[in-house]
């Protein structure tokens, strides 16, 4: 690029020349041109360039969004099926803690119920009364 800034100042120099022959001003206007068009095509080349980068940009950030909603999705999946589990466990900790809390109060009642039924019959065996009513 330095090259061409040169030979364009260069040729700036010759056509403002008065005594420049219409060959020189040939070359001048040929070289003149070719400039042009080198700048023409880095212009291009530099705008393709940047068109090919905002696109890989805007795919690689799409991937990026697409991998981040998958990750999130994955995340989300994961802790509902694990606090549906730990709902489950929960359910069946207090089944089974109602099992046994109702296995121990039968326990108890049936206890209760014996040590009355024992009280009864000393009570009518002092008292003379009739044992067979300790039985309801």
């Amino acid at each position: 690029m330095k090259t061409q800034a040169m030979a364009l100042a260069l040729l700036l120099s010759l056509m403002g020349c008065t005594e420049s022959s219409e060959e020189t001003k040939s070359e001048v206007s040929k070289e003149m041109e070719k400039a042009g068009e080198a700048t023409s095509d880095a212009y291009e080349d530099t705008k393709e360039s940047a068109a090919d980068s905002w696109d890989e940009t805007k795919d690689a950030t799409s991937d990026a969004y697409e991998d981040g909603k998958e990750m999130a999705s994955d995340a989300y999946e994961d802790g509902k099926e694990m606090a549906s589990d730990a709902y489950e466990d929960g359910k069946e900790m207090a089944s089974d803690a109602y099992d046994a809390s109702a296995e121990k109060a039968g326990e108890f009642k049936d206890a209760a119920a014996k040590k009355a039924y024992e009280a009864c019959v000393k009570m009518k065996e002092q008292m003379g009364g009739d044992v067979s009513e300790c039985e309801n």
